[in-house]
């Protein structure tokens, strides 16, 4: 778990922060204090950006992926929920 400056939690892979950035490698592999915080079983690294800037990082390092429907049916479909 990454904690933004402003007390935004993230939930992020340790593999890809480590591999996609060597400050983060580094970091993930100090030992954790005794006394650490942890949340939802997952230990807190607590970092002074904000939650817009580490937004933007995570959604570089995991793309949503785009949904293409492959009929008309389904493209009616996604357009009536959307309108709900």
């Amino acid at each position: 778990m990454i904690r933004s400056s402003d007390l935004i939690d993230f939930r992020v892979h340790k593999s890809i922060l480590a591999t996609a950035s060597p400050i983060f490698k580094d970091l993930l592999s100090l030992p954790q204090p005794s006394d650490s915080e942890i949340v939802d079983g997952l230990p807190m690294v607590q970092l002074s950006e904000s939650s817009e800037l580490l937004n933007s990082l995570f959604s570089i390092l995991y793309p949503n992926r785009t949904v293409i429907p492959k009929s008309y049916d389904k493209v009616l479909y996604f357009v009536a929920i959307c309108q709900r």
